[in-house]
């Protein structure tokens, strides 16, 4: 039978509510106007599971219990983040209402109370944090997901899936003396469930005064199948990086001939231990007289390159290639070369302690080098073993054979903590049956005052005679220290390095380095430098601006270049704010003044500005920079950069002059990104971060018909903060074997709306494999505030009228209100006890998210004119039935 509204009577009302006040006794106790707190009211709670954020969802919340509006949908979400019940058993539970427990909410600090948070249950409980406006969910045990964060070892999430996932990243360096073009990529293609080939590749291309070259080369092309997730089988061509990363057992080898194979190679793995493995390597230390920019190679490869600030600086390794070899720093000062220095590297996914467990590996095949000798491919065989022989103590030992070679490399590895104070020693010694020997050390210890101590030692007879061996040339003395001492509310840094290079034939090894002079064309050349620098710096705060100062002296030598010495003072001013939007902004000023004396004796000062903000697009840097001495040389620099959801940028000009040596402008940039290619379609994104073959995380934002601006902000990775639009994708590229985590969260305000996340909101954890994508699905709804004012016809105001496109919110006495809209009212409609008005919306006047319509003339109409999604008798009754009560109950109370 159709019901019309317009039965809405005098009479009606009265009596509903007269029947309402007579059958319950509780309703006349309630003051008039808040009967809606006796009835309960639908509310968007956040809903958790354990620390996991389903979303936000309508929930009834009435005194003592709950309901849920969509139990269809909560179940199915329940069974999606892992409980081990279906549907069928879920969706009657929460059909019905459950008692609220909310004296058991962990709110205002209660957190350390031991009964808060948890309830036992034998199926569905809940408990409403209504100052969080949470709804935590609890189950019975059996139905518990399992806990990955207790889990000896990880695993795949249901939502991975194969997929192609490659990283790419390039760099461009240009000086006086050469240019250079470095790219690279990182590729993984997911086959079954625990397989995949993994790639990578380099393309590099050089141009100096001799020439130009150019070469592509892919490192490694393997197959890979995982065992138990404790045991894998790959083969193809490979090189040592998966043997120091987790997936291969972590194996630390800085002195062994370990190199790139065509062969098969079998082992244990730790890729699917549960613990946070953080990637480590021999740090690259340098010490700067003033700020410069380093480029660092591998061999004629472009491995990086930064601008660093004057003192001992750490090159930033995050992204160079696992394993061992030999890296070529290049300082480049005033715009040209400056010094030239060649430092050991060792990189791993781990320092191989922590674990209980026997690694080991073996391989075989014939060498795939790009040889210094042009040596034809040799029949290789390769074993390691690393035993723990105590909690922090585990040593290490690998064998080597090459045709008639033999070598071995034995270390230990010890770290450790006592009160404030930890520690980590190292100890390596290579021996060789063909001459080749070598040793390594490393020590650090903090206390306050904090020592790093590195010394590396390898002579091969290849740097006395031309003997070809594999990957076992040069001779290499290295030792850096550094100490640094809290003094006087700042710090006191001293540092020293030494380094000796010996390498066989120049002529071809040293020219294929960009811009390397000829030395010389007898068999053996041998490089040397050495530096020593102390300096104190110390912070000051004035106001919102922060002073920094730094002095001290420096001594440089080197086998072909003057002693230089000097004194240098910097100053930098900065100033770090978040903007309106949430963002980050920072602003620095810096003066450098320093008197060196190596040819002449010289006095230079620079200038240099930093400004880096964050925008709803991503981030953004830009540096300028200006240097002149007393002997009328000059150099300038500008310099960008641009973190975005495609990716980033950066870019670097610089220019001297002033002195007798023609100069070009300088120039240095990088661009990194990544891809992903699956079943959902193609994904672009940023590619900051990860050394070997990956895998991603896809962000899909639900479209939204008429919606513009952000749907939420998206972060996780390596990359920044960024904002999605409704109907967008974003990849978040993370590396395999590796726990992750992102994050989704509401998007800031704009000129348009305030957008919030019901679906996928929060914080997850990943686990994938390389070569597997995860496609995380997000939700948003829009809110429109509307501020103005009702009247009718007449002219009068509506007072008290429930405005419908709303949570029935009511208009005040004389007739304003103020509603939160998930879409633009077409018109609006409101309630009052002589019917449904319809108040059509002309313009309005939006700021920000608050929209202010003015004066609304609002007509009479029917209930069939409302929108079906507003069409709810039963609702607008009891509203009218509440409303009649309280005006019945003011009469009652008047004199």
């Amino acid at each position: 039978m159709k019901r019309h509204f317009t039965a809405i009577s005098i009479s009606l009302s009265w009596a509903l509510a007269e029947g309402a006040w007579a059958a319950t006794d509780a309703l006349t106790q309630v003051p008039a106007g808040f009967e809606a707190l006796v009835e309960g009211q639908v509310e968007q709670l956040e809903l958790q599971l354990f620390n996991r954020n389903l979303g936000v969802h309508p929930v009834l919340v009435q005194p003592g219990r709950i309901e849920f509006k969509q139990p269809e949908r909560i179940a199915a979400l329940l069974v999606e983040a892992g409980v081990l019940a279906s549907p069928q058993e879920l969706l009657p539970l929460l059909s019905q209402p459950l008692p609220s427990n909310s004296q058991l909410a962990c709110s205002y600090g209660l957190a350390s109370e031991a009964s808060c948070g948890y309830l036992e249950t034998e199926a569905v409980a809940v408990i409403l944090d209504e100052a969080g406006a949470r709804l935590q969910v609890l189950l019975r045990k059996d139905w518990l997901p399992t806990n990955e964060a207790s889990a000896l070892r990880l695993h795949t999430p249901s939502e991975a899936e194969n997929a192609l996932v490659h990283r790419q990243n390039i760099n461009i360096a240009q000086s006086d003396s050469y240019r250079a073009l470095g790219a690279s990529g990182l590729g993984a293609l997911g086959l079954g469930e625990n397989s995949h080939l993994g790639f990578t590749w380099t393309y590099q291309a050089n141009q100096n005064k001799r020439g130009s070259d150019s070469n592509l080369e892919f490192n490694n092309a393997y197959y890979r199948r995982d065992f138990d997730r404790e045991h894998y089988a790959q083969a193809g061509r490979m090189d040592m990086s998966n043997l120091s990363s987790a997936e291969g057992g972590n194996f630390n080898f800085s002195l062994l001939p370990l190199g790139r194979i065509d062969g098969a190679r079998v082992g244990t793995t730790l890729a699917y231990l549960n613990r946070d493995v953080v990637g480590q390597g021999t740090p690259i230390s340098l010490i700067l007289t003033q700020r410069a920019r380093v480029d660092a190679f591998r061999g004629e490869e472009l491995l990086s390159t930064s601008y660093l600030d004057a003192g001992v600086q750490n090159v930033d390794t995050r992204t160079f290639p696992n394993g061992s070899y030999p890296v070529t720093l290049r300082v480049i000062e005033n715009g040209q070369v400056t010094r030239t220095e060649t430092v050991p590297f060792s990189r791993t996914d781990g320092n191989g302690l922590g674990d209980d467990t026997v690694q080991w590996f073996l391989q075989g095949g014939r060498t795939a080098e790009h040889s210094l000798y042009e040596q034809d491919p040799a029949a290789v065989a390769q074993t390691g073993l690393r035993v723990p022989l105590l909690d922090n103590l585990a040593l290490t030992s690998a064998i080597t054979w090459l045709d008639t070679a033999f070598y071995n490399e034995s270390r230990l590895d010890w770290a450790g903590t006592l009160g404030a104070s930890s520690w980590s020693l190292s100890a390596a010694l290579l021996e060789g049956n063909d001459g080749a020997s070598g040793n390594s050390q490393q020590f650090t210890f903090n206390h306050g005052l904090s020592w790093n101590l590195y010394r590396y030692s390898l002579r091969s007879p290849s740097c006395e005679h031309n003997r070809r061996t594999y990957q076992q040339s040069g001779c290499n003395e290295s030792l850096t220290a550094s100490a640094s001492l809290p003094l006087a509310g700042g710090a006191l840094t001293a540092g020293y390095s030494y380094n000796r290079y010996a390498q066989v034939n120049p002529s071809y090894y040293w020219n294929t380095l960009p811009g390397e002079p000829d030395l010389t064309d007898e068999l053996t050349t041998a490089t040397w430098a050495r530096t020593l620098q102390v300096g104190f710096s110390r912070g000051h705060r004035l106001g919102q601006f922060h002073l920094t100062h730094r002095v001290g002296a420096f001594r440089n030598q080197s086998g072909n270049r003057p002693t230089d010495h000097g004194l240098y003072l910097s100053l930098s001013l900065s100033h770090n704010q978040r903007s309106t939007s949430g963002g980050f902004r920072q602003t620095s000023v810096g003066l450098d003044a320093r008197r060196e004396q190596a040819a002449s004796d010289s006095v230079r000062t620079s200038l240099a500005h930093t400004r880096v903000w964050d925008s709803e697009q991503g981030r953004n840097e830009m540096n300028t920079g200006l240097g002149y001495d007393d002997l009328g040389r000059w150099d300038a620099e500008l310099a960008g950069r641009l973190e975005r959801s495609w990716g980033e940028t950066s870019l670097a000009m610089s220019q001297r002059g002033g002195d007798r040596h023609d100069s070009r402008p300088g120039l240095s940039g990088n661009h990194s990104s990544s891809l992903a290619l699956g079943r959902e379609g193609f994904f672009w994104g940023p590619g900051q971060g990860g050394t070997g073959p990956g895998a991603a995380v896809g962000i899909v934002a639900a479209p939204m018909e008429n919606a513009t601006g952000a749907a939420a902000k998206v972060s996780g990775g390596y990359g920044a903060q960024t904002s999605i639009g409704f109907g967008e994708k974003r990849l978040i590229p993370i590396n395999g074997f590796e726990v992750s985590q992102t994050r989704i969260s509401d998007a800031d305000a704009s000129r348009q709306n305030l957008s919030s996340v019901n679906v996928g909101n929060g914080s997850r954890d990943w686990f994938l494999p390389p070569g597997k994508l995860a496609v995380q699905r997000i939700e948003s709804s829009l809110s429109y505030t509307y501020i103005g004012r009702l009247v009718d016809a007449r002219g009068q105001p509506l007072a008290q009228a429930a405005i419908l496109n709303a949570a029935m919110m009511e208009t005040a006495e004389d007739g304003s209100f103020v509603v939160d809209l998930n879409k633009p009212p077409q018109p609006l409609f409101a309630l009052d006890l002589n019917g449904v008005h319809a108040c059509a919306v002309q313009s309005a006047t939006a700021r920000s998210s608050l929209r202010q319509v003015g004066t609304l003339t609002c007509q009479s109409t029917t209930l069939d004119a409302l929108p079906r999604d507003l069409r709810d008798p039963d609702r607008l009754e009891r509203w009218t039935a509440r409303r009649s009560a309280a005006l019945s109950s003011d009469k009652r109370n008047q004199p």
